[in-house]
């Protein structure tokens, strides 16, 4: 029973027993335990006069106080009535309480995870090249949509991208629980992205497992070490880091060195089974060529960061976030569109020593393929939905294929509009319960 409504009933224990009287007022409990003695079949109520005060009135016009003289002797069967006149009383109070409900405590069998690109999440008094709005009352209400489509989603994990700052993800928690939507907290930590300034954060109402003393994690040199350093042999290349090679516009290719700028990783032990989220912000544009090389060469570093990082520490995978491509064995919404590139083959298939992947696309459980979609380039720059702009699929939840037994619902959130994001929610349901504990 819930506590704004304890009964206690009369306990008999064959010379004495308690009866606790319950006081209820203003919506609150309070309990007065009196010691009766009495024989089989009878009690006394000893040298006080009780009083039970109930506020509520019932249809019948229930009396507001019922008093019991010093003296008054009670039957087995009197008690019994009482009890179940307050059984009464307190079943309405539930009713009417459940009009108005609370935030229910969150059962970890079942968890809502979710990535949305918030595009440029910026608050008052901070500096950012990128800012969507510039002066205070716009950046508030960007702050408040992203919150209103975070409340309409109600994740219990929320994988952020294109956060510009720890206030921004703290003012964004504080807000939701001001909502009533439950303790979101925030975690973030400053990536390597200097130009735009764009962070991956989590928000979450599900606190993460501390790992070597931090509840979240970025995997990337500081500084970033020096092609030319690199190649003459005078400095190491961190297994954060990926040479490789892109075209160059006049011909031929050029040798470069990538960094993974903008992720976050967090680690959850829910239910029994721990999951280990990289939450990411790979570059940008699946249409050109040097970005398809650099984003291929993150792609590698993920792989590593999953291996070492994540599944040696016995967590299974689950890689979200922005990933700025296409995979090639979902079908999307826009069918003319496809990827050059190997990016979600090799992020799904994060072993190459085992045969075939080991992670799957969530969005291909997806029923309708029209709704597979999760940003909206608008190409002519209007605010509005024409039929030049570009609907894409390039968010995505690679979810480990031990945890994807355990997968009950994805969709899309598209109850949005172009002053919050051009992206969309990407949002999984898992039962927990349902998922093999053995690896």
């Amino acid at each position: 029973m819930p506590e704004e409504c304890f009964l206690v009933a009369g306990l008999y224990v064959l010379k004495s027993y308690e009866w606790c009287a319950v006081s209820l007022s203003n919506g609150t409990v309070g309990m007065g335990c009196i010691k009766f003695f009495g024989v089989v079949g009878q009690t006394r109520v000893n040298k006080k006069r009780l009083r039970t005060v109930c506020p509520v009135r019932s249809p019948n016009k229930m009396k507001e106080n019922v008093t019991m003289e010093v003296g008054t002797r009670q039957s087995v069967s009197s008690i019994i009535m009482q009890i179940i006149f307050w059984w009464g009383v307190l079943t309405t109070l539930r009713s009417l309480d459940a009009e108005h409900p609370k935030v229910q405590s969150h059962d970890q069998s079942s968890v809502r995870i979710a990535c949305f690109n918030v595009e440029s999440l910026t608050v008052p008094g901070e500096w950012s090249r990128f800012a969507r709005y510039r002066f205070p009352p716009g950046r508030m209400r960007h702050l408040e949509g992203v919150a209103a489509l975070v409340e309409v989603v109600n994740p219990d994990i929320l994988v952020l991208s294109e956060v510009s700052s720890a206030e921004a993800c703290v003012a964004l928690a504080a807000l939701l629980r001001e909502k009533g939507l439950g303790e979101f907290q925030s975690y973030h930590v400053d990536g390597r992205d200097s130009y735009t300034g764009f962070d991956v954060a989590f928000v979450s109402r599900l606190k993460p497992d501390k790992i070597e003393g931090r509840f979240i994690h970025l995997f990337a040199p500081q500084p970033t070490p020096r092609l030319r350093d690199v190649q003459n042999g005078s400095a190491p290349l961190p297994w954060t880091a990926e040479r490789y090679t892109k075209p160059e516009e006049g011909g031929g290719d050029i040798e470069a060195i990538a960094v993974l700028k903008r992720h976050a990783v967090c680690f959850f032990s829910l239910s029994g089974h721990k999951l280990g989220l990289i939450g990411l912000h790979l570059k940008s544009n699946p249409s050109d060529t040097q970005a398809n090389a650099q984003r291929m060469a993150e792609a590698a570093i993920v792989r590593r960061i999953v291996q070492r990082e994540i599944v040696k520490r016995g967590y299974l995978p689950i890689i979200l976030g922005d990933l700025n491509d296409y995979d090639p064995d979902v079908e999307m919404a826009d069918s003319t569109r496809k990827t050059q590139t190997a990016v979600l083959r090799l992020l799904k298939d994060i072993d190459p020593q085992r045969d075939g992947a080991e992670l799957v696309n969530a969005a291909a459980r997806i029923p309708r393929v029209a709704d597979r979609f999760s940003s909206h380039w608008d190409y002519n720059e209007n605010g509005a939905a024409d039929g030049d702009d570009v609907f894409t699929l390039i968010d995505h939840i690679l979810l480990d294929k031990q945890l994807a037994t355990g997968l009950k619902r994805v969709f899309i959130c598209h109850a949005n509009s172009l002053e919050i994001s051009d992206h969309f929610p990407v949002v999984v349901d898992l039962d927990l319960s349902a998922i093999s504990s053995d690896r």
